[in-house]
């Protein structure tokens, strides 16, 4: 089966929420599989599910920051800022019989792919069960798998440069022992390439690139229009106070 690689691109946090959706429909519908790389513009609050905004956000330094958006995803765990040049973000769509009926070996496959080609930039990192990709420095990269109608979407963010100040101003109240603490442990478990490696975002992008699609027969693709329409359409939604503020 041919795939189609959707080159890295950088999309707006909302389009980019829906765009996942859209996707596994559009494999549903063409058995088509893809995989694409992308980015987050403008940078990005983004909560879980089922959290609260009150409860995770710095309010007062939200408000003050007219380049930073709220988003919230589909999915659960929790709150993470997302900036422009700081993570590229994975994701692999395809019919369910591509992968093994294992969801552990999925994530086994899935990361190990993102591990090798880590090592294009000479950063040595493996699959740590469940789900993440670690280096001796800590966490790297995490995943997140989603089945539904004979369609699987398993995606993840690798970090490529992380402020931990600028994160925890947004995403905590402003309490020092409570932020310096959480800043403290976050950089004992947390790694990233520019810690590791002195490759740039763009050859990082093309490890990533070569690690995904080394076992596998592609084609360089764009999203289709109607990919597009979804996205924009799902975008309304995401970016609606209802949702973003859900109780």
């Amino acid at each position: 089966m041919k795939w189609r690689y959707i080159p890295f691109q950088h999309y707006n946090p909302y389009f980019k929420t829906g765009l996942n959706t859209a996707l596994m429909e559009s494999v549903r519908e063409t058995e088509e599989p893809v995989i694409f790389l992308s980015g987050w513009k403008p940078n990005a609050i983004n909560l879980g599910y089922s959290q609260k905004f009150e409860e995770e956000v710095n309010q007062e330094e939200f408000e003050k920051r007219r380049d930073v958006v709220l988003v919230r995803r589909q999915g659960g765990g929790g709150a993470t800022y997302l900036t422009q040049n700081g993570e590229i973000t994975w994701g692999i769509v395809a019919p369910e019989e591509e992968f093994p009926d294992d969801v552990n070996k999925i994530y086994q496959q899935v990361c190990g792919e993102i591990a090798e080609g880590l090592k294009e930039i000479g950063i040595d990192a493996e699959h740590q069960p469940i789900n993440d990709i670690v280096t001796e420095k800590g966490k790297i990269s995490g995943t997140t798998l989603k089945r539904k109608d004979g369609v699987v979407y398993i995606g993840g963010t690798l970090l490529y440069e992380v402020d931990a100040e600028e994160m925890f101003s947004l995403l905590t109240p402003d309490k020092d022992k409570i932020k310096d603490k959480q800043i403290e442990d976050f950089r004992d478990r947390v790694s990233s390439v520019k810690k590791e490696s002195e490759a740039s975002f763009d050859e990082t992008i093309e490890a990533l690139k070569k690690g995904l699609t080394k076992s596998r027969k592609y084609s360089v693709d764009e999203l289709k229009e109607g990919e597009i329409e979804r996205a924009e359409e799902l975008a309304d939604k995401y970016s609606s106070e209802d949702w973003l503020y859900r109780e």
